[in-house]
């Protein structure tokens, strides 16, 4: 994995696409940005620390849908190392059909900065075309945090975050779909700081 040297004028995108200065994107460091206006899914057993990584450098309010279960664990103790709990909105559905309406209808809304959407399976094509649509609309950042599978959809970007046992990082984060770039891997180390400021990318996107 080679460390990537950026050419002077342009932000490198989600593993590996160059992005104008045109263009809306949320930089998470000096090699990670994701599109705004668009969707992106996030798996893995660390895809909520990504969200709130993510949550924590997009203004206004954090709207954080999904099911009793699921947002019911929430603690504001250890959302408050990433993002003040005060800007979270929790938004609870009792079907998937309850939370995927919420979640849309968040998306639409106008100063809204992140909405986060907790699912067991992934969207398919149809539902996540209707949260693009949404969230082009808007200018919305949307994460889909999957707990199950994955399916074919219209994400933007697709994401599997783990923990990892290193001295030398606490993360990996590896891009596993892109529509405007190639995959790649970062390796992240989080040394603490309020807001999500204070994190380094040990390894630049690769080639996965």
């Amino acid at each position: 994995m080679d460390k990537i040297s950026l050419p002077s004028g342009a932000i490198i995108g989600a593993a590996g696409e160059l992005y104008p200065h045109a263009h809306k994107v949320l930089r998470l460091g000096d090699d990670i940005c994701l599109a705004l206006g668009r969707v992106h899914e996030v798996l893995g057993d660390s895809a909520d620390v990504f969200a709130l990584i993510a949550a924590a450098k997009v203004s206004g309010p954090v709207l954080w849908c999904g099911g009793g279960t699921d947002i019911g664990t929430l603690a504001p103790t250890a959302i408050q190392d990433f993002l003040d709990p005060a800007r979270l909105l929790l938004v609870e559905g009792v079907s998937r059909g309850e939370v995927m309406w919420s979640a849309e209808q968040a998306l639409r809304m106008s100063g809204v900065g992140v909405v986060i959407v907790e699912l067991r399976d992934g969207p398919d094509l149809r539902e996540s075309r209707r949260f693009q649509i949404a969230c082009e609309e808007s200018g919305a950042l949307g994460l889909i945090l999957i707990e199950g599978r994955a399916q074919t959809s219209a994400a933007e970007t697709r994401w599997d975050c783990h923990a990892v046992s290193s001295a030398a990082y606490d993360w990996e984060w590896r891009c596993t779909k892109n529509r405007k770039g190639e995959p790649g891997i970062w390796q992240v180390k989080w040394q603490g700081g309020r807001d999500g400021q204070d994190i380094v990318h040990l390894v630049a996107a690769t080639a996965a």
